[in-house]
């Protein structure tokens, strides 16, 4: 029971070393202030991210989201891949998101075929929800359009990728009604597109 009260007051101690380590090396004291003006969730989801930093070494796996792709039965991989996209270009238009761009780039031969593996891009957007927030943030625009990405494994296995739209909304000062509306709405027609194109059904 003491070895145990050791290891608590031992792991206590640690913590607040840190923290007054982090408070002078980082001048935290005083920007105190200036967190309390962020989202409430900007420092939880910061930290969900370096978490997957920390576990992983790779900064953009803490920035992305991903589903795997399935292959619906009675269907090829190349069926099952144009059936995604007609899932996800279905889905956007109904979150008045429009297809502005689709690449395709096979690596290492021709799609599905000679060992090839597929990746493809494509984008969307939505000029009016584009423009306000260009009305916020002109930075906003090095994350216009929004993509989704299908690439293939080694495996064989199709994963669809797009970026993470947390810290975006909620990484720095509350957005104001209107945005935080907009952005949830094209977060929730992003993350619909890849689950329900990743299911293979509408």
């Amino acid at each position: 029971m003491k070895f145990i009260k050791g290891i608590f007051t031992l792991i206590g101690a640690l913590v607040v070393f840190g923290l007054a380590f982090a408070f002078v090396k980082f001048d935290l004291g005083s920007r105190i202030g200036q967190v309390a003006k962020l989202d409430p969730q900007a420092i939880p989801e910061y930290m969900k991210m370096f978490d997957k930093v920390l576990q992983t070494g790779d900064p953009a796996k803490g920035m992305v989201r991903k589903v795997k792709m399935k292959i619906p039965e009675g269907m090829s991989k190349e069926e099952a891949f144009e059936n995604a996209l007609e899932i996800a270009d279905a889905i956007a238009d109904e979150h008045g998101l429009a297809m502005v761009d689709s690449k395709t780039m096979p690596r290492g031969g021709k799609l599905f075929k000679d060992g090839g593996l597929l990746t493809h891009i494509r984008s969307y957007c939505s000029p009016t929800i584009a423009d306000k927030f260009l009305n916020y943030s002109r930075e906003f625009v090095a994350f216009m359009p929004c993509r989704i990405a299908f690439v293939e494994d080694p495996n064989g296995d199709i994963y669809i990728y797009t970026m993470g739209m947390e810290l975006l909304i909620n990484g720095g000062q509350p957005l104001t009604p209107e945005l935080l509306e907009l952005a949830n709405e094209v977060r929730s027609g992003m993350y619909e597109m890849m689950d329900k194109a990743a299911e293979g059904e509408d």
